[in-house]
């Protein structure tokens, strides 16, 4: 059994370092987490340019029991970020039920403001990939703004390809934003 599926089994987490110092804590989440991580997604979106959906546009409560039926359902994958008892990351990898589309999962990632650029986005992104593998998924995708090239790097450092890129997909206000459509085909990587 490897460690992501121990860690999911168990509930347990990894402790990891962060390229800074900071320890913190890569986990699977729990439907306890739904607060937290509505939360960061709030404070996320506050930002206004790493999530497609505007501040206020979903209901912390709403999302919050969103998220915790989605973990509780154990159909898809969420891990948690965390450091000092708080949620500072999260990572979700979303599998259709459909039978065209269940080889493929569809991965998200959300990283407070503060934890960004010490290496949590690579763990996660690699604890989703391990997860995909033992799920048997031919293909993980994700979408991505052009400019958050920092995102980008570390999907491309975890062996992700760019398959297109979708025009003026998104309005924020009075402006679009281009979406980068990306992949990661677990049976052609087998060496990560």
């Amino acid at each position: 059994m490897s460690e992501a599926s121990k860690m999911i089994q168990t509930g347990s987490g990894e402790a990891k370092t962060a390229r800074d110092g900071r320890r913190w804590t890569l986990r699977p989440g729990r439907p306890t987490d739904g607060r937290a991580l509505a939360k960061l997604f709030a404070d996320v979106r506050k930002e206004g340019r790493w999530l497609i959906t505007a501040p206020g546009a979903i209901s912390e409560p709403s999302e919050a029991f969103w998220i915790s039926e989605l973990i509780r359902a154990n159909e898809h994958l969420a891990l948690v970020a965390e450091a000092d008892g708080e949620v500072v990351g999260n990572v979700l990898v979303s599998v259709d039920r459909g039978v065209a589309t269940e080889h493929i999962g569809v991965l998200s990632i959300t990283i407070a403001d503060g934890w960004r650029d010490v290496g949590i986005g690579s763990e996660m992104v690699a604890g989703a990939q391990r997860w995909a593998r033992e799920r048997g998924l031919r293909k993980v995708t994700l979408g991505v703004f052009p400019d958050n090239a920092r995102a980008i790097a570390v999907y491309e450092k975890c062996g992700f390809v760019r398959e297109g890129l979708r025009r003026q997909q998104f309005r924020s206000g009075d402006t679009y934003r281009d979406e980068v459509l990306m992949a990661w085909f677990p049976h052609e990587d087998e060496d990560r």
